[in-house]
């Protein structure tokens, strides 16, 4: 069930975008900001940020870690998700989301 909000909520943040194959969305909490991912040297991408507080209840019940990346390619379909770890830090490298991204594309 939690996925499936997850994924609906990703398609219509998806359906905004017509320029880029994929569109990579990071959703993080305000307290912890400083654990904030840096996405911005990815390349052939939309880069696009929310806090979790600006989210609809359905979506703040089903995400248990922040932050959370998800890759969303130009069908809407969520293609790739990572969510932090018990640090509150992503353990994924741009390197290997680009990777991920240049595989989608």
């Amino acid at each position: 069930m939690k996925n499936n909000i997850l994924c609906v909520i990703f398609v219509l943040v998806a359906g905004y975008v017509f320029s880029q194959d994929v569109t990579v969305l990071q959703i993080n909490a305000e307290w912890n900001k400083k654990n904030n991912y840096d996405l911005s040297d990815l390349n052939g991408v939309i880069v696009k940020f929310s806090y979790l507080k600006d989210q609809p209840k359905e979506i703040q019940k089903s995400i248990s870690a922040v932050p959370v990346i998800v890759l969303i390619d130009k069908t809407g379909r969520v293609r790739m998700q990572y969510t932090a770890d018990l640090s509150f830090k992503i353990k994924a490298t741009n390197m290997e989301i680009q990777n991920v991204i240049d595989k989608i594309k």
